[in-house]
């Protein structure tokens, strides 16, 4: 990626797991357990804030070239990188159709070192290659899903701890256990809307224009402008969003490449 070298990415703040007790509170929480207050002691709540505020800056969304910057750095460590310009271009599109939509979190040297620590499969290494878009979003998407259950998580920690002690309870109330109820039922909807969408793309994501693979960047996007008329229900709504990400990454990848030629 020689081509891009002088491309400055944004600063990336490193996404780091809460401590073990936190993520303990968090996982239980998910599990129906009700948080009391007694269970949210100050040292607690004070790392809960600090965590919370850490996960917020982790969701928010990346630039390309905070991506570009992340990718750069992965080339000098795999074989098979992309080097010459239309390479360069054709990676860079790939990666931010299928990933620009993950936070900026998820762009951290321990993501890097999570794709070339992956162990063998069937005597190969697949964190020694570069990755296929698929691959590094299947790699970065859970620790995506983590941290935003990290801000939930934690913002119900702070909630506990914010109010006022009472008695020693044991069981919950029922508004507690509805509470709890109501909180998981978001969650499988949301885990249902997340497959629903997943399915969709499958379904429709891989239509290529005259089942020419080769096309790609603003030649795939005119292209797919050209079907549409021909396309009805859903297939036309998925493609007006596929074509809306794919002009994204291309004028990405332009904006990128132009800055490194003038540079």
């Amino acid at each position: 990626m020689n081509h891009v070298a002088k491309v400055r990415p944004s600063i990336v703040t490193e996404y780091r797991p809460a401590v073990p007790a936190i993520a303990a509170l968090i996982d239980a929480r998910r599990e129906g357990m009700t948080i009391l207050p007694c269970n949210v002691s100050p040292a607690l709540a004070s790392q809960a804030r600090l965590q919370l505020e850490q996960a917020l800056a982790a969701m928010r969304p990346a630039s390309p070239q905070m991506v570009m910057g992340w990718l750069k750095k992965l080339a000098g460590m795999v074989a098979n990188a992309p080097t010459d310009e239309d390479a360069v271009r054709a990676a860079v599109e790939a990666v931010m159709e299928v990933c620009g939509d993950l936070p900026s979190g998820v762009w951290s040297v321990t993501s890097r070192q999570a794709w070339c620590r992956q162990p063998a499969v069937n005597g190969r290494l697949p964190g020694t290659f570069w990755p296929r878009p698929a691959e590094l979003y299947a790699l970065l998407r859970p620790i995506a899903d983590r941290i935003g259950r990290e801000v939930d998580g934690c913002k119900a920690i702070l909630a506990v701890a914010d109010q006022k002690p009472e008695g020693h309870r044991v069981t919950p109330t029922e508004a507690e256990r509805a509470a709890v109820m109501a909180k998981m039922d978001e969650l499988r909807r949301e885990r249902e809307a997340r497959a629903a969408e997943e399915a969709r793309v499958r379904e429709f994501g891989a239509y290529m224009p005259g089942n020419d693979a080769t096309l790609r960047g603003w030649d795939l996007i005119r292209a797919l402008e050209t079907d549409l008329p021909k396309m009805t229900g859903e297939m036309r709504d998925f493609t007006f969003e596929r074509i809306a990400v794919l002009k994204v990454a291309a004028e990405a990848a332009d904006a990128l490449l132009e800055n490194a030629q003038n540079a």
